[in-house]
């Protein structure tokens, strides 16, 4: 009983570990690996995507046609499609040319085949669909109102959104509006400056599901959560900037040209060297209960002209291997 519970638990995180697989790129062919590297689908394809819940597989494309794999990464659908393959209402759909769709069940079997120039309804992929920022229930209004219930005769106060995540507070007197300090819809906080502090600039972490505030002290900056715990140092940077999923930074006096010469990730605590064009977040994971980040980044070779798109794991390992020395 104990064996076969264990081989019960073996195949189910098999499986879990079969949707976490990332896009591998050997010198401009791609494969899929897990989050420590190790290729688990050849890399000799054209593109290779993340697994989508929608279709329950991996969109690949081989020829510059597409096709679908299951979790097991057999191929399911095979290379016909001009588009990636995306989900309809009744099945997955494929573009095979510009006049014909086919349906696909869920089972992957072909259902019916539609001839575009006589269709009567819409049989294009629906819209990817973009996680929407926070929509809170709040307004500079109602923000304003809480301010002055906490703190009465502060005289006039203005209150501005600041990107749908936080709002920036300021007393203004003589046409200047000098800065208060910001409010946190998610947990309804005030954060006022001090004799010592200046809230410059919040984000909202997924990750960790906190905010994360710039703060400048001085000539120094750090960074904390709402908890007001330092996750970043106290210090004077030639630059330090906060994303959702990172900060960006450049010591005080480096010798180094790069206006950003290291990413800090902020859910894994890793330190990442710049040697990019662009580095984004990509996609979250979700592993063994909790998130995994995965960054995108453009790598160039001056050189020869060439760049390339990758893959970068929250544990700092690069899910690419190319054959020149790359930095930006």
């Amino acid at each position: 009983m104990k064996l076969y519970s264990a081989i019960i638990f073996v195949l189910i995180n098999l499986n879990l570990s079969a949707q976490n697989l990332i896009p591998f790129n050997d010198g401009g062919k791609y494969g899929l690996c897990d989050i420590e590297g190790k290729l688990l689908l050849e890399p000799k394809y054209d593109e290779t995507r993340f697994f989508s819940a929608k279709t329950n597989g991996y969109a690949v494309q081989e020829n510059g046609k597409y096709g679908l794999m299951d979790k097991d990464l057999k191929l399911v659908i095979p290379f016909l499609s001009i588009n990636p393959i995306s989900e309809s209402k009744d099945g997955y759909l494929v573009y095979i040319s510009d006049k014909e769709v086919q349906y696909y069940s869920k089972n992957y079997q072909l259902t019916q085949k539609k001839n575009l120039e006589s269709r009567t309804g819409t049989y294009g992929p629906l819209e990817t669909i973009k996680d929407e920022d926070f929509s809170d229930s709040y307004s500079n209004e109602k923000v304003l109102a809480l301010f002055n219930k906490k703190y009465p005769n502060k005289g006039k106060i203005n209150v501005v959104s600041a990107n749908n995540t936080y709002y920036e507070l300021c007393s203004k007197t003589e046409g200047d509006c000098n800065p208060l300090g910001v409010f946190l819809p998610r947990i309804s906080v005030f954060l006022m400056n001090n004799e010592k502090d200046v809230y410059k600039n919040v984000t909202w972490n997924p990750t960790i599901s906190k905010y994360i505030i710039l703060v400048k002290n001085g000539s120094e900056e750090y960074v904390i959560d709402q908890d007001k715990k330092v996750i970043f140092p106290s210090k004077e940077y030639d630059r330090l900037y906060i994303q959702k999923n990172y900060i960006g930074y450049k010591d005080k006096n480096s010798s180094s040209k790069k206006s950003v010469t290291h990413y800090y990730i902020i859910s894994s605590g890793t330190t990442i060297e710049n040697k990019f064009s662009a580095f984004n977040p990509a996609k979250t994971l979700t592993i063994d209960g909790r998130k995994f980040e995965i960054f995108r980044a453009t790598i160039n070779d001056y050189k020869t002209h060439r760049s390339d798109n990758v893959y970068i794991g929250e544990n700092g390992k690069s899910y690419f291997k190319v054959d020149y020395e790359f930095d930006n």
